[in-house]
């Protein structure tokens, strides 16, 4: 149900995922009680998703802008028409389960110091995302990128930026949320700001807990509340692209919130990672044939070219 005084606005920023748009939204139809309103960002799409959810759900605000404008950016046109005392992003690759907006604004209403919550996330088979991680350090990126993760499984400095599966049975602060799915209480977003339009996708998540952990808010993952996230909705046509400006985002991160000299580390790092990678799928590209593995050969080499030619540091 959707009133003129929502508390919840619901921003789904859509590129070519018609069906996953439809379902996500008849989901938050059926599992929301509280008022709410759901404004969907189309980013240009090509494949009638536009006439498919007039048609399904005519009482959602569209806003079309006609090209691929990226995903923060789209995100803060939603934003800008958005009324209602809690943001909530959602992207089109979910399925809300049991209430999960009722229990998180519940939950944010209970703990008015929460700037930022983000719900339990599961895959299509109902198994554990692990959607919570840690802000990007050196320690952490090495743990991650020289391998020392499962070189040194034991040493907790070295588990690197994804929290442990252990850690989502039960709902605790947190540094970075998906963007995946994540609620925003209206007064720490007046304060912070809208989303980083430098990030065209990914990154920008990690960048706005940032600023809203260094603004003094809490960040929090909340375990009774669940949703599926299926996972690379918009990504899958474009994926070697998609490799690249996860690199690129990555980097933007790094230069806008480390030191020159843990940016020329982690660039160090990631060339390393890469080149290995390269070297680790080269075999089963070649000798299997197999797509998947020369689809990961291309990313990763398309990536440490990136990094090598010097392009990263210059900003």
């Amino acid at each position: 149900m959707q009133l003129a005084t929502p508390d919840v606005s619901v921003v789904i920023v859509n590129w070519n995922t018609r069906q996953y748009l439809l379902d996500v939204v008849a989901s938050l139809n059926e599992q929301t009680t509280v008022p709410f309103e759901v404004i969907v960002v189309d980013n240009g799409s090509k494949d009638g998703s536009q006439a498919a959810l007039r048609d399904a759900h005519p009482e959602v605000v569209l806003i079309e802008n006609g090209a691929n404008l990226g995903f923060a950016k789209a995100n803060n046109i939603g934003f800008r028409r958005a009324r209602g005392r809690y943001l909530c992003l959602i992207n089109t690759d979910v399925i809300a389960l049991d209430h999960v907006v009722d229990r998180m604004v519940a939950h944010m209403d209970a703990n008015p110091d929460i700037g930022v919550l983000g719900p339990r996330t599961v895959t299509r088979d109902l198994e554990l995302r692990q959607n919570c991680r840690r802000f990007p350090n050196l320690t952490n990126a090495a743990g991650d990128y020289l391998f020392l993760s499962r070189l040194l499984p034991a040493v907790e400095r070295f588990e690197g930026r994804t929290l442990p599966a252990s850690t989502y049975s039960y709902t605790h602060d947190a540094e970075v949320l998906s963007g995946c799915f994540m609620m925003v209480r209206r007064e720490a977003f007046d304060q912070v700001g809208p989303l980083d339009e430098a990030f065209f996708f990914y990154g920008e998540d990690t960048d706005w807990c940032r600023r809203f952990h260094d603004a003094g808010w809490r960040i929090a993952y909340f375990a009774d509340a669940e949703a599926i996230h299926f996972g690379g909705g918009s990504s899958k046509a474009y994926p070697v692209q998609y490799y690249l400006t996860m690199e690129k985002a990555d980097r933007l991160y790094w230069a806008k919130h480390a030191s020159l000299p843990a940016q020329v580390g982690y660039v160090l790092m990631k060339c390393f990672y890469h080149a290995v990678c390269v070297v680790g799928w080269l075999w089963p590209a070649a000798v299997r044939q197999d797509d998947q593995a020369r689809l990961k050969l291309r990313g990763h080499w398309t990536n440490l070219v990136w990094l090598v030619s010097g392009r990263s540091l210059a900003g």
